[in-house]
């Protein structure tokens, strides 16, 4: 797959969509306290990604799908922000 499939405006308006996920859980919750605690926070939305794709979410549509994947991205970046940029590992608070 070469990056030629995309345009910079379809992937330009997924990073908004996902800074704007994040943007939302930061001001939601307090930040990821331990690298457990964000693997945990990652893998429910995983699970819920999983639920959407296999139907058992929502309606299974493509736009449930859509919307759990961008709530795994935003999360995967705050996992780096609030736990790999501060130099947090395994239990650490």
């Amino acid at each position: 797959m070469s990056h030629d499939e995309y345009t910079w405006k379809e992937v330009s308006k997924v990073f908004d969509e996902v800074e704007g996920e994040l943007y939302t859980a930061v001001g939601k919750f307090p930040p990821m306290r331990s690298a457990h605690e964000a693997y945990a926070i990652i893998h429910e939305e995983t699970d819920e990604l999983w639920d959407a794709v296999k139907g058992n979410k929502g309606d299974g549509s493509l736009e449930a799908q859509r919307k759990e994947a961008i709530q795994v991205a935003a999360m995967a970046i705050r996992f780096v922000l609030d736990i790999s940029d501060k130099g947090k590992h395994r239990n650490e608070r």
